[in-house]
């Protein structure tokens, strides 16, 4: 396969599933509908920059190996030290149309907070101040493979490999770009984990490197 023995940057924009139903969260996360990713779900917004920045080697036998940080910066090799398992191989696949890569990447597990602050205003008659309240969210990833899904493709130059970012258009940012893989974590539901399902936990993109 032309994947084979390719080496990869990916960006990894972490976003965690909530522990609790969001839409019971007193305010939720606070993002205008417009530039909200519907596929990430309801009060999940995408963080700005890569949760971790991670180089991967697809091999011919469908195992990956994480090979490290995606570059020698010492902060960054810690970020992917916390957040992926760099001892552990991973996992790829490519669809039947040649399209579509999956990629399983070990995570050690991943946590994060989110604070919003919101407003109670008081009834006509009470002559108080409007009270301000916080509420928080948790989203986490629990230790295990993630599975990004993303579409492939060949770019401008000879022997040159994409994976295709998507656009967005908003009233207030305009046109802008993406991540445009999908990264989903299992989730066993049911009478002793009977049945499992694949849910949304962040966005991934990735940028060829090499071709050995």
């Amino acid at each position: 396969q032309v994947l084979s023995d390719t080496t990869w940057e990916l960006g990894l924009y972490l976003t965690g599933v909530p522990d609790r139903d969001p839409s019971n969260d007193l305010y939720g996360s606070k993002s205008n509908v417009s530039v909200r990713d519907r596929q990430l779900g309801l009060g999940v917004s995408l963080p700005k920059e890569p949760t971790a920045k991670i180089q991967i080697q697809l091999l011919e036998d469908g195992s990956v190996a994480i090979c490290g940080s995606a570059t020698d910066d010492d902060s960054e090799e810690c970020q992917v030290d916390e957040v992926c398992s760099t001892d552990i191989p991973g996992q790829w696949k490519l669809s039947d149309d040649g399209k579509t890569i999956r990629i399983g990447i070990p995570i050690r597990g991943y946590r994060r907070t989110v604070t919003t602050t919101g407003t109670i205003q008081n009834v006509f008659w009470s002559q108080n101040e409007p009270a301000t309240s916080k509420t928080s969210s948790t989203y986490s990833i629990p230790e295990g493979f993630v599975y990004g899904d993303i579409s492939v493709g060949y770019g401008d130059e000879p022997g040159k490999l994409i994976m295709m970012d998507e656009k967005s258009s908003s009233p207030t940012t305009g046109m802008s770009v993406i991540p445009g893989g999908i990264l989903r974590v299992e989730k066993k539901k049911g009478f002793l984990g009977a049945s499992s399902t694949l849910l949304p936990c962040g966005r991934f993109s990735g940028r060829m490197t090499c071709k050995n």
